[in-house]
């Protein structure tokens, strides 16, 4: 009887611990990436806002609301997310829904130009493989989002020549680059 009471009472505090770390408001935190540890389908950014708070930012794949938009942010770098704010013990924790804005430090725009191999659908757009005219694989993130009014998307087939302008980044050893332009 003792042995029950003490497994039912440590059982109700883990599940109290659960319920109270995992609960949180919807809010969007900005600052700048000071460290990063890797995780299986994403990472956790230690991000420090302009009043010196920081936040833990776990930032996955399944976490997103759209997965497709998953991007690598590294330390130096500038980020705006948005998720669930709660606390675990007191440090202040994110469960990372959206990421609005990501200013890599290492990031270039660029324009490329080549063939589109394969495409993948996504929710608001789709991912196309696109092979350059100098046999270089980038994967080409071409969403309504990303584009605004003045990218005009469009959808492109397998095979289409195309040329695209916007951020080039890595994800894993992958090149991507997120469209911001589909030029003529």
């Amino acid at each position: 009887m003792k042995n029950s009471i003490l497994k039912n009472s440590i059982l109700s505090l883990i599940i109290l611990s659960f319920v109270s770390c995992s609960s949180g408001k919807t809010a969007t935190v900005s600052g700048k990436v000071s460290a990063i540890q890797k995780g299986k389908d994403g990472y956790t950014a230690t991000i420090e806002n302009a009043k010196g708070h920081i936040y833990f930012g776990t930032i996955s794949i399944p976490n997103l609301s759209n997965p497709q938009l998953f991007k690598q942010a590294e330390i130096g770098d500038t980020i705006t997310v948005k998720g669930e704010v709660w606390k675990m013990g007191k440090e202040k924790q994110i469960t990372v829904r959206e990421i609005l804005e990501l200013k890599q430090k290492n990031v270039a725009e660029a324009k490329i130009t080549g063939t589109v191999q394969s495409i993948e659908k996504g929710k608001d757009g789709y991912t196309a493989k696109i092979k350059t005219n100098e046999g270089a694989i980038y994967f080409a993130v071409i969403s309504i989002p990303n584009l605004g009014t003045q990218g005009k998307f469009r959808e492109f087939k397998i095979g289409e020549n195309v040329t695209l302008f916007g951020e080039i980044w890595k994800m894993g050893d992958d090149n991507r680059i997120t469209v911001r332009k589909i030029l003529d």
